[in-house]
């Protein structure tokens, strides 16, 4: 205060308080606004991930539905003109029951209607090359996804009816027809090393009721192909029954581990290509350290002195290993060039030596079947297919780890069978970050026999646990 009492005069201590308060205020300001972009940015960034995860899951989609549609509209046609071939030869047979036989010509007869339906409503879709090619709209992708889906669910149902309508009139029409009974006991006979060895592991189960159910199926199975009198009929039965015992063995198993998929979030990872003694051994080290488990497809050309522990070890450490054919060559291009029992017998037969144990699944290269290849494989073999519905892309030109853990955890979901290769050594250094992510999701790894829960099929298409395509 001055001599004057002039009290409007702020003093010398007083003037920095003043001046620091627009400081401040724009601090709060330039922080407040930080965090405005900050919160921006982390929505948008969790949009376009969310859109890229759609894109990407939309893309995958169309592939197994497409390819799905195509294999169920093949069985559906050999299965109806099979059932043509038996209703003509019935005819000529004393003793069919004629009910029988009429319901067998019209389930034929729907069945067949059935497929130009869902012909016709693909028709505008195109083949899937073309509908389901890259870099385009998704809502597109999506619409040939639900017309591809559709067809394909409107035929399942067709293939059980099918075998229902055929069976009373098989059991007496073919009751002792030699290449019916060949390919209905070759099948039994192929089947049966890999429920033994199932066997083998469920010995010790808490469960001995499902244990010793199974090991009496295996001994009827053993007894009815063994006798060249057993008729079709009772081979047929033989051979449902040995599979309701596999799979209760392996729900079972399942059980002892703590694994119900039906309840629980699970995908099935498997890498095909291999062995490769680096990458491989990385990959399975990363499994075994993560406490999961994943399925092997081994090129049978691939399996040497050098490689064969590598595979040694993926049995050792529960990870089954199955086939992709000997020299990674598509399935359909087997069937035509004559070459099966190389590509299909000796790799198999290759692999299950390096393993000491059978060959159940085969991975198709590049995910081509036919009909024809999943007859040989079923029939000669006992083998089911294991394809999927989520690709890594780690096989792509420019593929790193970062893109392949992208794409994994983008398109993986409940049941998903994720495609990766023990090969790249790219693929081996995202494994544990994939794992890492699917395990912050809930999810759990488990092998496809797991997934499922169910012994695999011989001609059976696995491509997730909610999309199998029965044989």
């Amino acid at each position: 205060m001055t001599a004057g009492g002039d009290t409007t005069q702020t003093s010398d201590s007083t003037r920095p308080r003043a001046v620091s308060v627009a400081p401040a205020r724009g601090v709060r300001l330039a922080v407040a606004a930080v965090f405005v972009v900050a919160l921006l940015s982390s929505v948008f960034l969790l949009a376009g991930l969310a859109a890229y995860a759609w894109y990407r899951r939309a893309l995958a989609d169309c592939v197994e539905w497409g390819n799905t549609y195509r294999l169920m509209d093949e069985h559906v046609a050999a299965l109806s003109g099979q059932a043509t071939a038996l209703s003509d030869r019935a005819s000529r047979t004393e003793g069919v029951d004629r009910e029988s036989l009429d319901k067998l010509d019209a389930v034929a007869t729907q069945a067949s209607a059935q497929r130009r339906q869902a012909a016709a409503s693909v028709q505008t879709v195109g083949d899937v090359p073309s509908a389901c090619r890259a870099k385009q709209s998704p809502l597109a992708l999506r619409s040939h996804v639900d017309a591809y889906r559709d067809a394909a669910r409107t035929l399942k149902p067709w293939v059980r009816r099918l075998h229902r309508a055929k069976h009373p009139v098989a059991v007496r029409v073919l009751a002792h027809d030699g290449q019916t009974l060949e390919e209905t006991a070759g099948r039994i006979r192929a089947v049966l090393p890999g429920v033994r060895e199932l066997a083998r592991d469920t010995a010790a189960s808490h469960d001995t009721r499902a244990s010793r159910a199974l090991r009496v199926a295996i001994d009827d199975a053993q007894r009815a192909v063994d006798d060249p009198n057993t008729p079709y009929g009772t081979l047929a039965d033989t051979e449902q029954q040995l599979f309701a015992r596999a799979d209760a063995a392996v729900r079972a198993r399942n059980a002892e581990h703590g694994i119900d998929c039906a309840h629980m979030a699970c995908v099935a990872l498997t890498f095909d290509d291999g062995p490769r003694d680096g990458s491989s051994r990385r990959i399975v080290a990363s499994l075994r350290q993560a406490g999961d488990r994943a399925t092997f497809f081994a090129v049978g050309g691939a399996v040497n002195d050098a490689t064969r522990p590598v595979i040694q070890d993926d049995t050792r450490y529960g990870m089954p290993v199955g086939s992709h054919t000997m020299s990674h060559t598509d399935l359909p291009a087997i069937m035509q060039s004559g070459t099966e029992h190389q590509e299909f017998d000796e790799a198999s037969a290759r692999i299950t030596q390096a393993s000491g144990r059978p060959v159940t699944l085969l991975r198709p290269p590049h995910g081509a079947a036919d009909e024809a290849s999943r007859q040989y494989l079923a029939d000669r073999l006992g083998m089911g297919l294991a394809l999927y519905d989520v690709d890594s892309y780690d096989w792509a030109e420019g593929a790193t780890a970062r893109s392949i853990q992208w794409k994994v955890t983008a398109q993986a979901r409940p049941g998903s069978i994720i495609l990766m290769h023990d090969i790249h050594d790219h693929t081996a250094a995202a494994l544990p970050h994939i794992l890492d992510a699917l395990h912050a999701k809930g999810y759990r790894t488990v092998t496809i026999e797991e997934l499922t829960g169910q012994y695999p099929r011989p001609g059976y298409v696995y491509y997730s646990r909610d999309n199998i395509i029965p044989w």
